[in-house]
């Protein structure tokens, strides 16, 4: 019974192990990048397999020091517990902190968050900015701020191509103000505020646009840059829903540590 189990458990290590490592290979099809989120699924999934080919072959305990074997368990019952209760607040935030709560606001933020080697939106900011669209067609007294650098694959920074999008969305020019130095969430808000000449003190009630796994953390950082922040989610591209949740736990941990 106890072989029959360690079967089974193997089994299902191994189809979640080859489901992982093919989640990298549609994730990098679709974005042509090797980053921590299109890698981290496969490095889970190659771990997975690892531990279906110990559970098939290996006899007995896979530690077998108990006070080893012990601490080891705890650790990992610790990291599921903390890794279920961040996951769970990145996916419910979006809903409890929605742009309808804001009332009347004068500046929009977009953050960026990728452009192609020839300069065209990925899905996923082209997502972001048409929610930037939608909400501009509804209030027109708005100005919006195109919020992202230029990365290493890029041809000009974020701003440029998604300023350049909006404007052919039918934004006027005038109304739209670009952040081309940001290379990172925390960059977004303090390179925004700074732009927007908000007097140091002063909590600045805006309304930003992100991909609806970002805004958690999002939110937070804009409150540390004196922003009373609401969002406003674009929905995630399936093709790196996956690794784009678990990508964010591990920003989500960094930026709290870090990103003052």
């Amino acid at each position: 019974m106890k072989q029959g189990f360690r079967i089974f458990a193997a089994i299902i290590l191994a189809v979640f192990g080859v489901l992982l490592c093919m989640n990298t290979i549609s994730a990098h099809n679709y974005s042509n990048d090797w980053n921590l989120g299109v890698v981290l699924p496969s490095v889970i999934g190659l771990g997975f397999l690892a531990l279906s080919i110990i559970l098939i072959f290996k006899k007995g305990h896979i530690i077998r020091n108990r006070t080893v074997r012990k601490i080891f368990i705890a650790g990992i019952v610790l990291f599921s517990l903390v890794f279920i209760v961040i996951e769970s607040l990145i996916i419910i935030d979006p809903m409890t902190h929605g742009s309808d709560e804001a009332g009347e606001v004068d500046t929009v933020i977009v953050l960026g968050c990728g452009i192609w080697p020839d300069g065209r939106p990925t899905l996923a900011l082209a997502m972001r900015l048409d929610k930037a669209v939608e909400y501009y067609m509804d209030n027109p007294h708005v100005n919006i701020i195109v919020s992202g650098g230029q990365g290493a694959n890029e041809p000009y920074p974020e701003a440029v191509a998604m300023k350049e999008y909006l404007v052919n969305k039918g934004i006027p020019e005038e109304k739209i103000l670009n952040e081309n130095k940001s290379t990172s969430t925390r960059e977004n808000f303090e390179f925004s505020r700074k732009m927007m000449n908000v007097p140091d003190g002063e909590i600045k009630k805006i309304i930003f646009i992100t991909s609806d796994f970002h805004i958690f953390r999002a939110r937070i950082l804009a409150r540390r840059f004196g922003f009373d922040a609401y969002a406003i989610a674009a929905p995630t591209p399936r093709v790196i829903l996956i690794n784009s949740y678990l990508r964010e736990f591990f920003a989500f941990i960094k930026s709290m540590l870090v990103d003052y």
